[in-house]
C-alpha cells in the first residue's frame, strides 16, 4: 500500500503542471493561434492520458507479482512492454508540444532591413 501511495503523490507535481498547462493554453487561445493551441491541448490530453495509465500500471504491477505464479522473466517482459508504451506516448505528447510552439505564427512587424 505504501508503495502505491507514494507512487501516486509523486506524480501529483506533473499533475499539476498539466493542469495549469490547460488553463494556461484555453485561456491564450487568441494570443497563441488556433493551430499552435489544438497542437498544445493535444499534447497535453496525451501527457495527461499518459499519466493516468502510469498510475494505473503503479497500482496493478504489484498485484501482479503478488497473485500470478510467473517468472522473473515474464514480468521483465511484461514491465518492458508497458514502459515502451508508455514511453512513445509521452515522446508524442512532448513531441506536440514542441509543434505548438514552433508552429506559432510571429506577431508584429517583420525583422527591419
Amino acid at each position: 500500500m505504501a508503495y502505491v501511495f507514494s507512487g501516486l503523490l509523486g506524480q501529483l507535481p506533473m499533475l499539476a503542471v498539466l493542469i495549469a498547462g490547460f488553463v494556461l493554453v484555453s485561456t491564450r487561445r487568441a494570443h497563441i493561434g488556433a493551430r499552435s493551441a489544438t497542437l498544445a491541448l493535444a499534447g497535453l490530453g496525451l501527457l495527461t492520458f499518459d499519466l493516468v495509465l502510469q498510475s494505473i500500471w503503479n497500482v496493478l504491477f504489484p498485484r501482479l507479482v503478488a497473485s500470478l505464479d510467473l517468472r522473473a522473466a515474464s514480468f521483465g517482459l511484461a514491465s518492458f512492454g508497458v514502459g515502451l508504451i508508455l514511453a512513445l506516448l509521452t515522446a508524442i505528447g512532448i513531441g506536440l508540444l514542441i509543434a505548438a510552439l514552433v508552429s506559432r505564427s510571429p506577431r508584429g512587424p517583420g525583422p527591419l532591413q
